[in-house]
């Protein structure tokens, strides 16, 4: 009896090998014909993927790629085949966009729009909100003249990446002229996308179209840094624009961006003129740029008042020609203006020294006044001031700490400069 168990044993554990070693087999020929078809299909050309097809027929992969070959290549072009394939693949691999999308382009270049809209819709809705796809189906509408659908995806796009801002920017353009149109319908309400779209239509010149995405910007609750709008305030500033410039200076302030303190009053016109606000180096606070072998910058430990001022510090290795502390300030034609602050030098070498000066920024010849000029050392902070008209067109000034190169053989300058309690005051 013991002897028919063991036996039956036996055999069972014989069968059960048996079992074991035909599937591994049979898994062994699956794992060789899939890794066959895939060295297959590293090639490029038909012949290859044919193979990793046959090898490998429920690989909706190589199908796919089949098709595109089929499709795209010039030299071995065959729509038929590249429908073949791609039908083969949407049943083999239904959740895959980019067959469908494939799919589409296949039958829309044999001018079947009927089925590459319907294969569209289908890509469509798996994947509703990815960039690259809404790119796609927002070109088959536009290529339809359908510039309302083109932009409903076309702002998906948008929303989602920055890589097609400016030829979707562009490619809206060439489609519509209505820039209100592409502002509502195109550009979605995304701060990034809006300041990118702002600064194309600045390279457009189109600064009507500008100003109406700076108020919606404006009017958003999104904040940002100040410093983006930096460019669009000096484009309408060299644009001669200074209202709509000052507009957004005060839009800056408004929404909370830059203090309050930035803005100018009737006390004077001057943004920042005591230099204790940090430097924002840009719209309309004071630029402090750099220049050959000289120090520029806010310093604490000297001051009229309260607490900091600018220094200016010559090597005196050149014969410097310096106008790299300056601010603009809008004011008003016709009108008289006295122009004040407090210097003290030490040390400062040559005939010419520092000196304030004011000019009309966009017609400098009808206004350009300089105050007296400082050389050596003053013992105590000096008050210089000048008064002057503006021209009957005068909208923008630029109120400097300058220097002009000397004449002389001794003109390498040398010495120290301390700008502060800068104003610019309209006369009654």
């Amino acid at each position: 009896m013991r002897f028919r168990i063991a036996v039956h044993q036996r055999l069972a554990c014989r069968l059960l090998l048996a079992l074991e070693i035909a599937a591994f087999l049979a898994l062994s020929v699956r794992i060789g014909r899939n890794c066959l078809a895939s060295w297959a299909a590293d090639g490029t050309s038909a012949e290859e993927l044919t193979r990793a097809v046959q090898l490998d027929p429920g690989n909706a992969e190589y199908h796919l790629r089949l098709a595109r070959l089929a499709l795209y290549s010039v030299a071995e072009a065959d729509p038929e085949l590249a429908r073949e394939h791609l039908l083969r693949a949407s049943g083999l691999s239904p959740r895959n966009v980019q067959v469908w999308l494939e799919l589409s382009a296949a039958f829309g270049f044999q001018g079947d729009n009927e089925k590459a809209e319907l294969f569209l819709r289908r890509a469509d809705r798996m994947a509703p909100r990815i960039p690259a796809v809404q790119w796609v189906v927002g070109n088959f509408y536009l290529l339809q003249g359908n510039n309302n659908d083109a932009f409903k995806h076309f702002r998906v796009t948008l929303d989602g990446t920055r890589r097609y801002d400016r030829i979707l920017f562009r490619t809206a353009w060439k489609a519509s002229e209505d820039g209100a149109k592409i502002l509502t319908e195109l550009i979605p309400p995304q701060i990034n996308t809006e300041f990118a779209y702002l600064y194309y239509l600045l390279n457009e010149n189109k600064p009507t179209e500008a100003r109406a995405v700076w108020k919606r910007i404006a009017a958003s609750p999104e904040k940002f840094d100040a410093g983006r709008a930096a460019g669009f305030v000096d484009w309408l500033l060299n644009a001669r624009m200074p209202d709509d410039a000052g507009q957004v200076w005060s839009d800056l302030i408004n929404k909370g961006l830059i203090p309050p303190t930035y803005k100018p009053t009737a006390q004077n016109l001057i943004t920042n003129g005591n230099f204790e606000d940090d430097l924002l180096g840009a719209g309309f606070d004071w630029r402090i740029a750099k220049a050959e072998s000289v120090e520029v910058y806010v310093d604490g430990s000297t001051s009229h008042s309260p607490s900091h001022s600018v220094r200016v510090k010559f090597s005196g290795k050149v014969n410097a020609s310096f106008d790299r502390v300056y601010q603009h300030v809008r004011v008003e034609p016709s009108q008289k203006y006295r122009f004040q602050a407090y210097l003290k030098t030490e040390g400062i070498t040559t005939d010419s020294g520092l000196r304030l000066r004011v000019l009309d920024y966009y017609a400098p010849t009808q206004l350009l006044e300089f105050s007296e000029n400082f050389t050596g050392t003053t013992p105590t902070w000096s008050q210089v001031w000048l008064e002057f008209k503006t021209g009957p067109t005068t909208q923008l000034v630029l109120v400097s700490l300058v220097r002009s190169p000397s004449r002389k053989l001794d003109n390498l300058i040398a010495g120290t400069a301390w700008l502060d309690d800068v104003s610019l005051t309209p006369i009654p």
